[in-house]
């Protein structure tokens, strides 16, 4: 939790605030985003789902693979000294990650994540919206043939875009399958408020539903300016 702590001071104070009319953020100012989004992720993913072992599943649009890095970075910085599983356990990756560039991406990647703790789905980035569906469509539905039991952890694009509703309203095996969890999380911005929060999230019935915020912190103008810009073309 004092990482957590760190993490909000970061969030507060770490950027400028930006004076001028607002333009579309760099390459460079999107990795930045991610970079933040990331190690708040890592950190949450640590301290509040207590994640031992994570999957990462990202798709090939540098700026997701931006935010992955961060996340894992974040998360292998709790885990360095441990590095593989201890002598007396099976030898498990603590992190394995997945970059979706091939068709049978979704099918691997269960299978490398259905023993992890946790599973970060990081879509969004420079793909369309179909495309992210697709691919996060395609994750759940061998996550739910395998019954994973772990966690589940949603990038802020995935939740907002509400990509995981939409799997679950189309496929049943899906729907079941999510609506039985309890253990699903997500990042989310609410620039009104200047909040960063992440939130535990239900998909009974079918729908999108926060249950709860389980970790809240201040999110600085500076951050914010570069947060909202970030949709400017």
């Amino acid at each position: 939790m004092k990482r957590l702590l760190i993490a909000a001071t970061l969030f507060a104070t770490a950027l400028p605030v930006f004076a001028d009319e607002p333009k579309p953020l760099t390459l460079g100012e999107q990795f930045i985003v991610r970079a933040y989004a990331g190690q708040l992720e890592g950190l949450a993913l640590n301290n509040v789902v207590k994640a031992n072992t994570l999957g990462i599943a990202v798709n090939d649009s540098t700026i997701c693979v931006a935010l992955a890095s961060a996340m894992a970075g974040e998360f292998v910085s709790h885990n360095k000294a441990d590095g593989l599983a201890d002598k007396n356990e099976n030898p498990e990756r603590r992190l394995d990650i997945v970059a979706f560039n091939k068709p049978d991406s979704a099918a691997f990647a269960a299978q490398q994540f259905k023993n992890k703790d946790a599973i970060a789905l990081v879509f969004g980035g420079q793909l369309s919206s179909e495309e992210n569906a697709k691919e996060v469509k395609m994750l759940l539905a061998d996550l739910a043939k395998e019954n994973y039991k772990g966690a589940l952890f949603l990038h802020l694009t995935v939740f907002g875009m509400k990509w995981v509703e939409m799997a679950a309203n189309e496929d049943k095996a899906i729907g079941t399958w999510l609506a039985g969890k309890d253990n699903i999380f997500a990042l989310a911005v609410d620039p009104k408020e200047k909040k960063g929060m992440v939130n535990q999230v239900s998909y009974k019935d079918g729908k999108q539903t926060v249950t709860g915020a389980v970790f809240t912190t201040d999110l600085n103008n500076g951050f914010l300016s570069l947060f909202t810009r970030r949709l400017l073309k």
